[in-house]
């Protein structure tokens, strides 16, 4: 009977299983994460020259992708230029990414990074616009201060809704976004009256200049904080109790944590750095606020939105997120470099590129925590097992 069965259950054994792996070796990690590059390079390769008709090898694609991100070698102007401008958005990204990990640590869905990016930067732009006679100092530290806590409460908002309610913080923080985008473009309307556009604030508004740029602040900010938020998740009591809210909110209330507490503190941190990021946006480097309906030019840049891939590529490691964000720097403004080159590819050709890139970082870290486990059958068929006399007895 036991044989019966056992032939009868054979014939339903599932071609292939996915079986989550313990945690890989950092030696593995590295390993794999070098194969998903190549072989994305590889895969663009092949895409390039069936795109440009066999005119553009992946060299001279990667030779242009690096001038339109760091300048042309040789020429200094050209560097500094590309370089300073790659150094204040790749920080900006870090610096939203860093933002968004706390709560996703906590399995707490925020989606709802540009909303609190733009009521970060909206209360700044208030503090710029209306109050520009208050002494530099005092605007500035008012500036830091009032954009952080726009953004803590906006985050807390939903926060405060989840925790009480059980709502879904995913939809609620995106509609928040659609909130906060109209309140902007009321002000934004409001300041620029019959004008085009809204004037630049005031100079006297600004951030002091360091190393000939206002925005080089932001820049040493973002990855400061960067190493602030490691520390916090990984030394801290605080850290501790949002892993184990993570990995379980039962288990967390079961260990006396107070996990109501936990997320609205939790997302007013998170909402907090967001607001700062839109604040020093406002305060040091655009030192203007855009409609909602001028992407290019908004306080955001749609960096809410990319941050999150960059916060999962870097498994929430806060300080691999800097590499991740300069390396997604890389993709955006080297593949506009090549629409801007070749025809072919000035028609959406480069976001096809960036989609295989990540597509095989993302395949890779797939393989790092999980492998594929085929049939016995596949596995005899292919010799990929030997097959010994007893189990060949029992056929």
């Amino acid at each position: 009977m036991n044989s019966v069965k056992h032939k009868e259950g054979a014939g339903h054994e599932p071609f292939v299983r996915i079986v989550k792996c313990q945690k890989p070796s950092n030696k593995k990690a590295v390993l794999v994460r070098v194969l998903s590059l190549v072989a994305a390079a590889i895969i663009c390769g092949i895409y390039i020259l069936v795109l440009s008709k066999g005119k553009v090898s992946l060299f001279k694609a990667i030779e242009q992708m690096w001038n339109g991100t760091f300048g042309i070698p040789g020429n200094a102007r050209s560097m500094k230029i590309m370089i300073w401008d790659t150094a204040i958005y790749s920080a900006k990204l870090l610096c939203i990414s860093v933002a968004l990990t706390p709560a996703f640590k906590m399995k707490f869905w925020n989606i709802g990074a540009e909303g609190q990016i733009v009521m970060g930067g909206l209360a700044t732009a208030i503090l710029m616009h209306d109050f520009a006679d208050l002494p530099r100092p005092v605007l500035l530290i008012l500036c830091v201060l009032v954009c952080i806590i726009a953004g803590a409460v906006w985050g807390m908002i939903p926060a405060f809704f989840k925790a009480n309610w059980g709502t879904n913080e995913t939809l609620f923080t995106l509609m928040m976004n659609y909130v906060a985008m109209k309140i902007m473009d009321y002000f934004y309307n409001a300041w620029k009256g019959k004008l085009s556009a809204l004037p630049t604030f005031d100079k006297k508004t600004w951030f002091p200049s360091l190393l000939d740029h206002s925005y080089t602040w932001n820049i040493i900010i973002f990855v400061l904080l960067a190493f602030v938020m490691y520390f916090y998740l990984k030394k801290t009591k605080h850290g501790y109790e949002i892993a184990v809210i993570g990995d379980s909110a039962n288990t967390a209330r079961y260990a006396g944590i107070n996990v109501k507490k936990v997320i609205i503190r939790t997302m007013a941190i998170s909402g907090g750095i967001c607001g700062l990021c839109g604040g020093l946006t406002v305060a040091a480097q655009n030192h203007n606020i855009a409609s909602s309906t001028e992407a290019i030019h908004t306080v955001t840049s749609g960096y809410g939105f990319t941050a999150i891939i960059v916060a999962w590529l870097a498994n929430f490691n806060t300080v691999g997120m800097i590499l991740i964000s300069v390396l997604i720097l890389f993709l955006e403004k080297g593949t506009g470099q090549l629409g801007n080159t070749y025809a072919a590819f000035s028609s959406g050709g480069g976001n096809v590129m960036i989609a295989i890139v990540l597509f095989c970082i993302i395949g890779g870290a797939f393989f790092l925590n999980y492998r594929l486990v085929f049939c016995d059958r596949f596995k005899q068929v292919f010799h990929l097992r030997k097959i010994t006399p007893d189990k060949e007895a029992k056929k």
